[in-house]
């Protein structure tokens, strides 16, 4: 019978709450290319969707109690159904999961807030967010490149230059001997 084997290792996934919602934690990798990659690609796509549906017109989804064209309601309630639907899919082909449940629920992610739709929101948040780790790790990154490339910069003379001790009573007989060798032959 095989043993099953765990590990545990830094995948870059963050775990990310939600306007403070302990219930609503997504979970992203922001320095994946192939997220960034989709990422980059959002704007470009929710256009091509804004395009197929054109504007929608909402006023005519107003329920205030005055007659309203149910034809024109319709047509624009279809749409608005059609557009959020793509939204959504857009959204979690960029995550690369359902996210979309996660952090609209059952809301249409169309809503007006602040007078944008919430998606746009949410994305504005998630660029930046991303931005910033980007940066973060680039830092990082130039860092430790920066610890093994001085290093490697040095030149012999000045490695030979660099003063290093030994506790010569720890030597064993054999490599004090040794030791002793190197030095006279220098």
């Amino acid at each position: 019978m095989s043993e099953n084997i765990k590990i545990t290792f830094d995948d870059g996934y963050k775990n990310i709450e939600i306007n403070g919602d302990p219930n609503k934690i997504i979970r992203i990798n922001p320095t994946d290319t192939a997220f960034i990659q989709r990422l980059a690609g959002f704007e470009d796509k929710a256009e091509e969707i804004k395009k197929k549906y054109g504007d929608i017109d909402l006023s005519a989804l107003n329920f205030d109690g005055e007659d309203t064209d149910s034809e024109k309601m319709q047509n624009a309630a279809m749409n608005v159904e059609k557009l959020e639907q793509c939204i959504r899919e857009l959204i979690n082909y960029v995550f690369g999961y359902d996210i979309c449940a996660i952090v609209f629920g059952t809301a249409s992610c169309l809503s007006p807030v602040g007078g944008r739709p919430v998606y746009l929101n949410f994305m504005d948040v998630m660029f930046e967010y991303i931005a910033a780790e980007a940066k973060k790790q680039t830092t990082r990154s130039q860092a430790k490149i920066s610890k093994y490339t001085a290093a490697a910069k040095q030149t012999d003379l000045e490695k030979s230059d660099v003063p290093y001790s030994v506790d010569l009573s720890k030597l064993s007989s054999e490599d004090k001997d040794a030791l002793l060798r190197q030095l006279i032959n220098r």
